[in-house]
Protein backbone atom coordinates (compact mmCIF):
# COMPACT_ATOMS: atom_id res chain seq x y z
CA UNK A 1 0.00 0.00 0.00
CA UNK A 2 1.40 3.40 -0.88
CA UNK A 3 1.91 6.11 1.69
CA UNK A 4 0.90 9.41 1.46
CA UNK A 5 4.02 12.14 1.62
CA UNK A 6 1.65 14.00 3.82
CA UNK A 7 1.37 11.40 6.33
CA UNK A 8 5.03 10.26 6.11
CA UNK A 9 5.89 14.14 7.22
CA UNK A 10 3.66 13.65 9.55
CA UNK A 11 5.67 10.89 10.95
CA UNK A 12 8.98 12.25 10.48
CA UNK A 13 9.17 14.40 14.05
CA UNK A 14 8.48 11.09 15.61
CA UNK A 15 11.07 8.90 13.85
CA UNK A 16 13.50 11.67 14.06
CA UNK A 17 12.61 11.77 18.11
CA UNK A 18 12.68 8.08 17.85
CA UNK A 19 9.22 7.53 19.61
CA UNK A 20 7.45 6.13 16.60
CA UNK A 21 6.32 2.64 16.94
CA UNK A 22 7.89 -0.17 15.18
CA UNK A 23 5.13 -0.32 12.37
CA UNK A 24 5.17 3.66 11.80
CA UNK A 25 9.23 3.14 11.72
CA UNK A 26 8.99 0.79 8.73
CA UNK A 27 6.49 2.14 7.49
CA UNK A 28 9.14 5.89 7.11
CA UNK A 29 11.74 3.94 6.48
CA UNK A 30 10.62 2.20 3.45
CA UNK A 31 8.91 5.14 1.89
CA UNK A 32 12.40 7.49 2.29
CA UNK A 33 13.95 4.98 0.63
CA UNK A 34 12.10 6.05 -2.88
CA UNK A 35 11.07 9.26 -2.43
CA UNK A 36 13.92 12.23 -2.45
CA UNK A 37 11.40 14.95 -0.97
CA UNK A 38 10.62 12.72 2.61
CA UNK A 39 14.62 12.11 2.43
CA UNK A 40 15.41 15.19 2.08
CA UNK A 41 12.80 16.82 4.65
CA UNK A 42 14.37 14.47 7.08
CA UNK A 43 18.14 15.43 6.72
CA UNK A 44 16.47 19.31 7.32
CA UNK A 45 15.33 17.90 10.42
CA UNK A 46 18.17 16.08 11.29
CA UNK A 47 20.36 19.07 10.83
CA UNK A 48 17.54 21.11 12.86
CA UNK A 49 17.09 23.58 10.21
CA UNK A 50 13.22 24.30 11.20
CA UNK A 51 14.28 24.72 14.70
CA UNK A 52 16.71 27.05 13.83
CA UNK A 53 14.60 28.72 11.66
CA UNK A 54 11.36 27.99 13.96
CA UNK A 55 13.66 29.73 16.53
CA UNK A 56 15.24 32.52 14.49
CA UNK A 57 11.89 34.03 13.95
CA UNK A 58 10.59 33.55 17.44
CA UNK A 59 13.61 36.06 18.11
CA UNK A 60 13.20 38.62 15.67
CA UNK A 61 8.93 38.45 17.20
CA UNK A 62 10.43 38.80 20.65
CA UNK A 63 13.26 41.54 19.21
CA UNK A 64 10.59 43.61 17.27
CA UNK A 65 8.43 43.54 20.22
CA UNK A 66 11.16 44.29 22.74
CA UNK A 67 12.01 47.21 20.74
CA UNK A 68 8.62 48.38 20.65
CA UNK A 69 7.76 48.75 23.78
CA UNK A 70 11.26 50.32 24.44
CA UNK A 71 10.00 53.14 22.36
CA UNK A 72 7.05 53.49 23.81
CA UNK A 73 8.10 53.85 27.04
CA UNK A 74 10.82 56.24 25.49
CA UNK A 75 8.11 58.42 24.28
CA UNK A 76 6.21 58.37 27.58
CA UNK A 77 9.20 58.77 29.75
CA UNK A 78 10.04 62.19 27.72
CA UNK A 79 6.19 63.54 27.62
CA UNK A 80 6.07 63.31 31.19
CA UNK A 81 9.55 64.65 31.72
CA UNK A 82 7.77 67.37 29.14
CA UNK A 83 4.81 68.00 31.48
CA UNK A 84 7.10 68.68 34.57
CA UNK A 85 8.98 71.11 32.93
CA UNK A 86 6.49 73.29 32.83
CA UNK A 87 5.84 73.71 36.33
CA UNK A 88 9.66 74.35 36.49
CA UNK A 89 9.36 76.90 33.51
CA UNK A 90 6.13 78.48 35.42
CA UNK A 91 8.08 78.76 39.03
CA UNK A 92 11.40 80.52 37.34
CA UNK A 93 9.28 82.88 35.65
CA UNK A 94 7.47 84.00 38.18
CA UNK A 95 9.93 83.03 40.88
CA UNK A 96 12.27 86.16 38.58
CA UNK A 97 9.30 88.43 37.73
CA UNK A 98 8.15 89.10 41.44
CA UNK A 99 12.17 89.89 42.16
CA UNK A 100 12.78 87.10 44.59
CA UNK A 101 16.11 85.22 44.89
CA UNK A 102 15.55 82.12 42.89
CA UNK A 103 14.53 80.09 46.28
CA UNK A 104 11.46 77.95 46.16
CA UNK A 105 12.31 77.75 42.16
CA UNK A 106 15.13 75.17 43.36
CA UNK A 107 12.40 73.93 45.84
CA UNK A 108 10.09 73.29 43.41
CA UNK A 109 12.88 71.74 40.46
CA UNK A 110 14.04 69.00 43.20
CA UNK A 111 10.49 68.03 44.03
CA UNK A 112 9.83 67.52 40.38
CA UNK A 113 13.05 65.87 40.35
CA UNK A 114 12.33 63.18 42.88
CA UNK A 115 8.64 62.88 41.38
CA UNK A 116 10.61 62.12 37.50
CA UNK A 117 12.99 59.58 39.26
CA UNK A 118 9.68 57.38 40.01
CA UNK A 119 8.33 58.22 37.01
CA UNK A 120 10.56 59.22 33.70
CA UNK A 121 13.26 57.14 34.65
CA UNK A 122 11.86 54.13 34.87
CA UNK A 123 10.40 54.44 31.78
CA UNK A 124 13.88 55.44 29.78
CA UNK A 125 16.63 53.19 31.22
CA UNK A 126 16.74 49.47 29.48
CA UNK A 127 19.20 47.97 31.95
CA UNK A 128 19.59 47.62 35.77
CA UNK A 129 16.07 49.88 36.46
CA UNK A 130 15.51 49.14 39.68
CA UNK A 131 19.08 50.37 40.74
CA UNK A 132 18.72 53.58 38.37
CA UNK A 133 15.34 54.36 40.34
CA UNK A 134 16.28 53.62 43.86
CA UNK A 135 20.14 55.78 42.96
CA UNK A 136 18.27 58.48 41.07
CA UNK A 137 15.36 58.60 44.18
CA UNK A 138 17.64 59.00 46.83
CA UNK A 139 20.04 61.37 45.26
CA UNK A 140 17.05 63.40 44.29
CA UNK A 141 15.53 63.31 47.88
CA UNK A 142 18.70 64.21 49.32
CA UNK A 143 19.13 67.05 46.94
CA UNK A 144 15.66 68.00 47.91
CA UNK A 145 16.45 67.83 52.05
CA UNK A 146 19.50 70.57 50.75
CA UNK A 147 17.73 72.75 49.18
CA UNK A 148 15.30 73.04 51.82
CA UNK A 149 17.91 73.39 54.16
CA UNK A 150 19.89 76.15 52.59
CA UNK A 151 16.42 78.37 52.36
CA UNK A 152 14.98 77.33 55.46
CA UNK A 153 18.20 78.70 57.18
CA UNK A 154 18.27 75.11 58.91
CA UNK A 155 21.29 74.12 58.30
CA UNK A 156 22.17 70.89 60.15
CA UNK A 157 19.27 68.60 59.99
CA UNK A 158 18.98 67.72 56.13
CA UNK A 159 22.26 65.55 57.53
CA UNK A 160 20.80 63.78 59.68
CA UNK A 161 17.30 63.19 57.71
CA UNK A 162 19.67 61.90 54.69
CA UNK A 163 21.25 59.46 57.16
CA UNK A 164 18.24 58.12 58.48
CA UNK A 165 17.00 57.53 55.30
CA UNK A 166 19.24 56.04 53.95
CA UNK A 167 19.09 53.59 57.23
CA UNK A 168 15.58 52.80 56.47
CA UNK A 169 15.83 52.73 52.61
CA UNK A 170 19.01 50.19 53.19
CA UNK A 171 17.07 47.79 55.41
CA UNK A 172 14.58 46.51 52.73
CA UNK A 173 16.56 47.27 49.93
CA UNK A 174 19.83 46.75 50.42
CA UNK A 175 19.59 42.74 49.71
CA UNK A 176 18.31 43.65 46.18
CA UNK A 177 20.79 45.82 45.31
CA UNK A 178 23.66 43.77 46.78
CA UNK A 179 21.98 41.06 44.53
CA UNK A 180 22.39 43.16 41.38
CA UNK A 181 25.94 44.05 41.88
CA UNK A 182 28.31 42.08 40.18
CA UNK A 183 30.41 40.82 43.17
CA UNK A 184 33.10 38.11 42.76
CA UNK A 185 35.04 35.90 45.18
CA UNK A 186 34.22 34.96 48.65
CA UNK A 187 31.63 37.35 49.19
CA UNK A 188 29.51 35.87 46.29
CA UNK A 189 28.26 33.52 48.99
CA UNK A 190 28.19 35.91 52.27
CA UNK A 191 25.61 38.42 50.46
CA UNK A 192 23.09 38.19 53.57
CA UNK A 193 26.62 39.17 55.86
CA UNK A 194 27.44 42.15 53.89
CA UNK A 195 23.74 43.82 53.91
CA UNK A 196 24.04 43.14 57.93
CA UNK A 197 27.15 45.17 58.23
CA UNK A 198 25.92 47.97 55.58
CA UNK A 199 22.24 48.38 58.11
CA UNK A 200 24.37 48.19 61.43
CA UNK A 201 27.26 50.86 59.48
CA UNK A 202 24.37 52.89 59.00
CA UNK A 203 23.30 52.80 62.05
CA UNK A 204 26.13 53.92 64.07
CA UNK A 205 26.84 56.41 61.23
CA UNK A 206 22.95 58.17 62.02
CA UNK A 207 24.36 57.79 65.75
CA UNK A 208 27.31 60.20 65.04
CA UNK A 209 25.51 62.60 62.93
CA UNK A 210 23.12 63.11 65.16
CA UNK A 211 25.88 63.60 68.14
CA UNK A 212 27.77 66.02 65.65
CA UNK A 213 24.41 68.07 64.37
CA UNK A 214 23.06 68.52 68.53
CA UNK A 215 26.88 68.82 69.62
CA UNK A 216 26.48 65.90 72.34
CA UNK A 217 28.28 65.46 75.18
CA UNK A 218 30.00 62.83 76.25
CA UNK A 219 27.42 60.91 77.70
CA UNK A 220 25.27 60.75 74.49
CA UNK A 221 28.16 58.79 72.96
CA UNK A 222 28.45 56.57 75.38
CA UNK A 223 24.33 55.95 75.85
CA UNK A 224 24.00 55.73 72.31
CA UNK A 225 26.69 53.62 71.37
CA UNK A 226 25.84 51.06 74.60
CA UNK A 227 22.25 50.99 74.08
CA UNK A 228 22.35 50.37 70.33
CA UNK A 229 24.99 47.94 70.50
CA UNK A 230 23.11 46.13 73.05
CA UNK A 231 20.42 45.63 70.66
CA UNK A 232 22.03 45.54 67.59
CA UNK A 233 22.84 42.16 68.81
CA UNK A 234 19.63 40.78 68.80
CA UNK A 235 19.23 40.54 65.13
CA UNK A 236 22.78 39.75 64.35
CA UNK A 237 21.99 36.80 67.05
CA UNK A 238 19.20 35.75 64.70
CA UNK A 239 20.90 36.09 61.52
CA UNK A 240 23.72 34.09 62.50
CA UNK A 241 21.99 31.28 64.08
CA UNK A 242 19.72 30.90 60.64
CA UNK A 243 22.30 31.75 58.66
CA UNK A 244 25.35 29.70 59.85
CA UNK A 245 24.21 27.12 62.17
CA UNK A 246 25.50 23.78 60.78
CA UNK A 247 22.08 22.25 61.73
CA UNK A 248 18.65 21.38 61.21
CA UNK A 249 15.72 23.53 60.74
CA UNK A 250 14.07 23.35 63.96
CA UNK A 251 17.30 23.66 65.98
CA UNK A 252 17.57 27.04 64.25
CA UNK A 253 14.27 28.15 65.20
CA UNK A 254 14.17 26.56 68.83
CA UNK A 255 17.65 28.68 69.16
CA UNK A 256 16.22 31.69 67.66
CA UNK A 257 13.25 31.62 70.31
CA UNK A 258 15.51 30.98 72.94
CA UNK A 259 17.50 34.60 71.59
CA UNK A 260 13.79 36.09 71.35
CA UNK A 261 12.95 35.34 74.63
CA UNK A 262 16.18 36.16 76.11
CA UNK A 263 16.53 39.37 74.71
CA UNK A 264 12.29 40.12 75.10
CA UNK A 265 12.27 39.40 78.71
CA UNK A 266 15.77 41.43 80.06
CA UNK A 267 16.24 43.51 77.01
CA UNK A 268 14.53 46.70 78.36
CA UNK A 269 16.46 46.36 81.81
CA UNK A 270 19.83 46.20 80.52
CA UNK A 271 18.61 49.50 78.36
CA UNK A 272 17.80 51.06 82.25
CA UNK A 273 20.88 49.63 83.67
CA UNK A 274 23.30 51.35 80.75
CA UNK A 275 21.19 54.34 81.34
CA UNK A 276 20.97 54.53 84.98
CA UNK A 277 23.50 52.11 86.24
CA UNK A 278 20.94 50.63 88.55
CA UNK A 279 20.35 47.08 87.91
CA UNK A 280 16.33 45.90 88.25
CA UNK A 281 15.50 42.41 88.06
CA UNK A 282 13.01 41.66 84.99
CA UNK A 283 11.46 39.08 87.35
CA UNK A 284 10.97 41.21 90.47
CA UNK A 285 7.94 40.78 92.23
CA UNK A 286 6.94 38.11 89.35
CA UNK A 287 3.86 35.90 91.08
CA UNK A 288 2.14 34.11 87.97
CA UNK A 289 -1.31 33.67 90.91
CA UNK A 290 -1.32 36.90 91.58
CA UNK A 291 -1.41 39.42 88.29
CA UNK A 292 -1.73 43.00 90.29
CA UNK A 293 0.04 46.42 89.31
CA UNK A 294 3.44 45.09 91.26
CA UNK A 295 3.70 41.93 89.64
CA UNK A 296 2.20 42.69 86.35
CA UNK A 297 5.82 43.20 84.72
CA UNK A 298 7.51 40.39 86.46
CA UNK A 299 5.14 38.28 85.24
CA UNK A 300 4.96 39.25 81.66
CA UNK A 301 8.68 39.15 81.56
CA UNK A 302 8.95 35.95 82.94
CA UNK A 303 6.29 34.42 80.95
CA UNK A 304 8.31 35.79 77.98
CA UNK A 305 11.80 33.88 78.71
CA UNK A 306 9.71 30.83 79.45
CA UNK A 307 7.75 30.34 76.33
CA UNK A 308 10.88 31.29 74.73
CA UNK A 309 13.19 28.54 76.44
CA UNK A 310 10.51 25.98 76.72
CA UNK A 311 9.12 25.77 72.97
CA UNK A 312 12.80 26.65 71.63
CA UNK A 313 14.01 23.94 73.88
CA UNK A 314 11.65 21.76 72.59
CA UNK A 315 12.26 22.34 68.92
CA UNK A 316 16.09 21.35 70.26
CA UNK A 317 15.59 18.32 71.25
CA UNK A 318 13.09 17.23 68.66
CA UNK A 319 15.69 18.44 65.67
CA UNK A 320 18.40 16.07 67.95
CA UNK A 321 16.26 13.74 68.00
CA UNK A 322 15.67 13.92 63.89
CA UNK A 323 19.31 14.20 63.62
CA UNK A 324 20.28 10.92 64.99
CA UNK A 325 17.21 8.68 62.92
Amino acid sequence: MKISCDIIIDLLPLYHDNVCNESSKKLVEEHIAGCDACRTMLEKIRDNTLDNRIKQEREDVVRHHTQAVKRKSLVVGICIASVLAIPVLVSLIVNLATGHALDWFFIVLTSLMLLASVTVVPLIVDRNRGLWTLGSFIGSLALLLITISLYSGWSNWPFVAIASTLLGLSIPFAPYVISKLPLTGVITHHKGLLAMAINTLLLYMLLIVIGLVAQSSADYWRLAFLIASTWVLFPWSLFLVIRYARTGVLIKIGLCFVISGLYSSIGGNVTEWIVTGIWRSPFAGANLSAWELGTINGNISLLLLLTGCIVGGALVVIGLLQKKE
